[in-house]
C-alpha cells in the first residue's frame, strides 16, 4: 500500500531565462511503512518534493495524495490540521525553542493543536530515545545529537503517519549522526510509520529500504 502517491507535480520559480524547475512533471510513489531516501545534488528539487509531500507548499500543477488524503484540494487551515495529524518534521537544525525545557519541546506541537498528551506514549518515546533523565533540561545543555533525538521525539509525539527528514544528520559527527539515524529506524520499525529522508551521504541512503535518485526536478532511478 502506498503511503505517498504525486502525479505529474510540477513547481517552477522565476521567468524567462531565469526560469527554475524545481519540480518537472514528478511522478512518485512511496510504499506504507518503509524507508525512503532521497539523494542528488543541490537544487535538484529535494527539499522542494518533500515540502510539498508535507503540505508546506502547493504545486503549480499536479496532485500530493498522502495516507489517502489529496492535498490539492485543501485550504490553508485544512492543511494546517493535516500537518498536525499526518506528518512529523525533522530537520537538520533542529529547530527547537531554546527558552522551552526538553519536556515542554516534545509536547510543543500537542500544545499548539489543544491535545492531551498520551502520558504512556510520551514515556516510551523518552525511553526508546534516551531523554528520560534530560527532561528539565534546556536545549543548549544538550549536545547536536542530544538536541536531533530531542527533534525526533517532538515529531513523534502526535503519532504521524509519516516522518520526513530534512538532512537530519548533517550537522552531526559521523558518530552521532549514526546513533540518530539507528533511532530514526527504530522509531519508526516501532511504530510502524514511513520515513522519508532527504541525504547527501551515500552511506546513509544506503541503509534505506529504497533510494530514489532526483535531478533537474525529474526522477532517474
Amino acid at each position: 500500500m502506498d503511503m505517498v502517491s504525486v502525479h505529474h507535480l510540477k513547481k517552477y520559480y522565476g521567468k524567462g531565462e531565469n526560469l527554475v524547475k524545481a519540480l518537472d512533471g514528478m511522478d512518485l510513489t512511496i510504499e506504507k511503512g518503509k524507508f525512503t531516501a532521497i539523494i542528488g545534488a543541490s537544487g535538484s528539487g529535494k527539499t522542494t518534493l518533500l515540502n510539498m509531500i508535507g503540505g508546506l507548499d502547493v504545486p503549480d500543477e499536479g496532485e500530493v495524495i498522502v495516507d489517502g488524503v489529496n492535498l490539492s484540494g485543501l485550504r490553508e487551515k485544512e492543511l494546517a490540521v493535516f500537518r498536525r495529524s499526518k506528518v512529523g518534521f525533522v530537520y537538520q537544525n533542529f529547530n527547537l525553542v531554546s527558552t522551552l525545557t526538553v519536556r515542554e519541546n516534545i509536547l510543543f506541537p500537542l500544545s499548539l493543536a489543544g491535545s492531551t498528551p498520551d502520558a504512556a506514549f510520551f514515556d516510551e518515546i523518552v525511553g526508546l530515545l534516551r531523554l528520560s533523565d534530560r527532561l528539565d533540561a534546556f536545549p543548549g545543555e544538550l549536545s547536536g545529537g542530544g538536541q536531533q533525538r530531542v527533534a525526533i521525539a517532538r515529531a513523534l509525539i502526535a503519532k504521524p503517519a509519516i516522518l520526513l527528514a530534512d538532512e537530519p544528520t548533517g550537522n552531526l559527527d559521523s558518530k552521532s549522526g549514526q546513533n540518530v539515524l539507528g533511532l530514526l529506524k527504530l522509531s519508526v520499525e516501532t511504530y510502524h510509520q514511513t520515513l522519508v529522508m532527504i541525504t547527501h551521504n551515500l552511506e546513509i541512503a544506503q541503509m534505506a529500504d529504497r533510494v530514489v535518485r532526483i535531478a533537474d526536478g525529474r526522477i532517474l532511478a
